[in-house]
């Protein structure tokens, strides 16, 4: 009995520490709502009214094999020259790759700080014709409706950015600002397939100048709000990286025959097999040190439980995870994700099919590689008779650090702008073009001021993008702020 009461005794013990923990490092935080700047009306409908304009030209990344439309690219381009005349008079413009837009705002005169760069994207991805039907309005129209919203693709993905980065600049040139630091803006017209023509070539350049920015900005990560499971406040994820990616083809070969006297197995069992034993297998699910630095950040705005959880990782790691992978967003920043997309085979329902393949997608964690990836995949299949053939592959990039001049930066703007909300950092799970530039910048990171809910992550790439015309100018005051925080 003396046994069992000092484990009881232990018990309570090790419980009270954990709550008081819980208290003293995580004690509740008091729910914080956005704050709203005021923004004059005419600014309101002068940005909306240029990026509804920056809509309509149907800069539209099709694939490598199809040339970019030269009309709508150079209409783009000559659309941003007679919008923002300042911003080209007082900017070195050079055009990259014909279509790609690279802008040098000179510092007023030579210092010790190095240049910085944003970043925003020219192109937008199609508009599939069996969507258009579900369309409120037009994608290519740039209809702004009677409640303040513009609808049209580019308005979330990525001319927002773009067009707001150049207000800002238009804006504080007129005001007389002049930057005591080189600031770059880097517009490609290809992300939406890679970059290639655009970014990387733009970043060759940059390093062959031997041009050293300080810290980048791009898309591919922003505020949110109902988003993360247990947090209701609005909150900023700054991305300091990004996953990477490949694509394997699980293929197998028999000779077929009639389908009344099969084998135990078929071209096509033999390739769906291997798929669905690389799903069934995923890749370890893992609570990292930037993982869990975002919990601890948000980890106020949650209910006790979730403030116990977090406060004691040491112990709750485990279950901590287990309740992180039941949401498949939060799921996605724990490991490499396994996605088994595309199946094709067979020709007829009663003949046995001679090739049968199988197509997995794979986003790639830092702390993964590529070639661990279809290692992986490999011996998870074991299975001589499948052939595993791998397209493209693009290693995750570093992570960029929090305590940086950039990180500092983004994160004081966004209290200065929208108020004392939570700032955590993230992962990006897509490709953005801000991968490229790795190599030119010390820190890349990528954030936009946009509130995203729920629902409006679904409109990226997807039907009915849009953005409400208030929100749009305030993204104006942000980069206004966010520049002369860094340039002033």
């Amino acid at each position: 009995m003396k046994l069992v009461g000092k484990i009881l005794l232990g018990l309570a013990a090790l419980v009270g520490f954990m709550l008081v923990r819980t208290v003293v490092l995580l004690p509740a935080g008091t729910p914080v709502t956005l704050k709203e700047p005021a923004v004059e009306q005419s600014t309101i409908d002068r940005v909306a009214a240029r990026l509804s304009k920056a809509i309509t030209y149907r800069t539209i990344s099709w694939s490598y094999a199809q040339a970019p439309d030269a009309f709508a690219f150079n209409g783009f381009h000559k659309f941003l020259a007679e919008t923002y005349p300042l911003a080209h008079q007082t900017m070195e413009l050079e055009k990259v790759s014909e279509y790609s837009l690279m802008y040098r705002w000179p510092a007023a005169k030579p210092g010790d700080k190095q240049p910085i760069a944003f970043m925003a994207h020219i192109d937008v991805v199609p508009v599939p014709e069996y969507g258009l039907a579900k369309w409120t309005h037009a994608p290519f129209e740039g209809v702004i409706d009677d409640d303040g919203v513009l609808w049209g693709r580019g308005a979330m993905d990525d001319k927002a950015m773009l067009i707001t980065l150049m207000e800002a600049a238009e804006t504080l040139i007129a005001d007389g600002f002049q930057p005591d630091r080189d600031i770059y803006f880097l517009f490609g017209h290809d992300e939406e397939l890679g970059g290639a023509n655009g970014a990387v070539v733009m970043a060759d350049m940059l390093k062959s100048r031997n041009v050293e920015l300080e810290w980048a900005v791009d898309e591919g990560s922003a505020m949110v709000q109902g988003v993360v499971p247990g947090v209701q406040s609005p909150m900023a994820l700054i991305s300091l990286g990004e996953k990477g990616f490949v694509t394997l083809r699980f293929s197998a070969e028999d000779e077929g025959g009639h389908s009344s006297a099969p084998k135990s197995y078929t071209a096509a069992s033999l390739a769906a097999r291997a798929g669905a034993r690389v799903m069934d297998n995923p890749h370890p699910l893992e609570i990292d040190g930037f993982l869990e630095q975002f919990l601890l950040t948000v980890a106020p705005e949650m209910n006790f439980t979730s403030r116990f959880a977090a406060a004691n990782m040491w112990l709750t790691r485990p279950l901590l995870t287990a309740g992180l992978a039941n949401n498949s967003a939060t799921a996605a920043f724990m490991h490499t994700t396994t996605a088994f997309t595309m199946m094709k085979s067979g020709i007829k329902p009663n003949i046995l099919p001679q090739y049968g393949e199988a197509i997995v997608n794979y986003r790639v964690h830092p702390r993964d590689t590529v070639a661990g990836v279809v290692a992986r995949a490999k011996e998870i299949i074991d299975d001589e008779r499948v052939t595993v053939t791998q397209f493209g592959g693009k290693e995750a990039t570093r992570m960029s650090s929090v305590d940086s001049e950039g990180y500092s930066m983004i994160a004081e703007t966004v209290k200065e702008v929208f108020g004392d909300i939570p700032t955590a950092p993230t992962l990006t799970v897509q490709g953005t073009d801000g991968r490229h530039y790795y190599g030119v910048a010390k820190d890349v990171y990528r954030f936009m001021p946009f509130v995203f809910q729920p629902t409006d992550l679904k409109r990226i790439h997807g039907t009915d993008e849009a953005v409400d015309i208030v929100s749009l100018a305030r993204q104006v005051g942000f980069f206004e702020a966010l520049i002369k925080r860094a340039a002033e």
